[in-house]
């Protein structure tokens, strides 16, 4: 019933973003307006890290099935890149290294205010 719960949860706040965007006409799909949702939900205390944890880790584990359906939507719309093969192999590794880089930074600024909370700590 916990995990049910947390599912919900989670869901409700996708829900709430894709109505925002909507409704809103933001530029940005709803999934993505939904996870800045919970970034503020949760930044704010309005939700804890414990009532989603679980699902939450569920779906971390398993992010690579949730990107099936993607690899299958370009693989039947493939008509759609033909002639733009060049175009989209520099925009998939421009998108990477951009990706890379900006995790790279944040986890090093997360592990630098780590390590000087732990320091004031002792």
């Amino acid at each position: 019933m916990k995990v049910f719960k947390q599912l919900l949860i989670l869901l409700g706040i996708n829900f709430m973003g894709e109505l925002l965007s909507h409704y809103l006409r933001l530029p940005i799909p709803g999934s993505i307006t939904g996870m800045i949702l919970l970034l503020v939900l949760l930044f704010a205390g309005v939700i804890k890290e414990r009532q989603i944890a679980e699902t939450a880790d569920f779906f971390m584990k398993n992010m690579g099935f949730f990107f099936i359906p993607a690899g299958v939507g370009v693989m039947v719309s493939y008509q759609s890149l033909e002639g733009r093969y060049v175009q989209t192999i520099v925009t998939i590794l421009a998108s990477t290294l951009i990706v890379m880089a900006c995790a790279s930074l944040v986890t090093q600024f997360l592990i630098k205010r780590r390590k000087n909370h732990d320091e004031i700590s002792d």
